[in-house]
């Protein structure tokens, strides 16, 4: 007998934040892009997450419409730490390179780890986090406070 570990849940609220999630999207060329987020939480179904306008990842999903919040172990605080003060946006923004973000393309690659396709969205997942939340976009709000 075979057993999936993969479980779909319906929570009526999710809250997490510091730096632990790596949301992956799909970049313009069709490359996967990783990057570390603090910010998402939960209402029954619907859930808000708090990214810079400014970062590739927000670009990617406005234009895509889709990513994938995976939520690692603490056994990856180290790929955690590799994806630090990196950015896939080129050029890097000004407000970025001044608090020393460079640029770096296969965030996978420079984080070591590995991309898992998904079973409904084109983001993928990371092999190596025990929590894969797929998710599709149906509305954006800019706030004018965001830096």
């Amino acid at each position: 007998m075979s057993m999936s570990t993969h479980v779909e849940i319906e929570p009526k609220i999710l809250y997490f934040g510091s730096s632990v999630v790596r949301i992956s999207t799909i970049n313009e060329d069709g490359t996967p892009n990783l990057a570390p987020m603090s910010s998402a939480w939960w209402l029954n179904r619907s859930c808000m997450l708090g990214l810079s306008h400014k970062s590739q990842t927000a670009r990617n999903m406005i234009r895509e419409g889709e990513c994938v919040l995976n939520l690692p172990s603490i056994d990856f605080i180290p790929a955690i730490e590799r994806l630090t003060l990196i950015t896939g946006r080129n050029p890097v923004p000004e407000s970025k390179a001044e608090r020393g973000y460079r640029l770096e393309a296969d965030k996978f690659g420079v984080s070591k780890l590995t991309p898992l396709p998904s079973w409904e969205v084109m983001a993928p997942r990371v092999q190596q986090c025990p929590i894969h939340l797929e998710a599709s976009s149906s509305r954006y709000t800019h706030s004018s406070q965001a830096h």
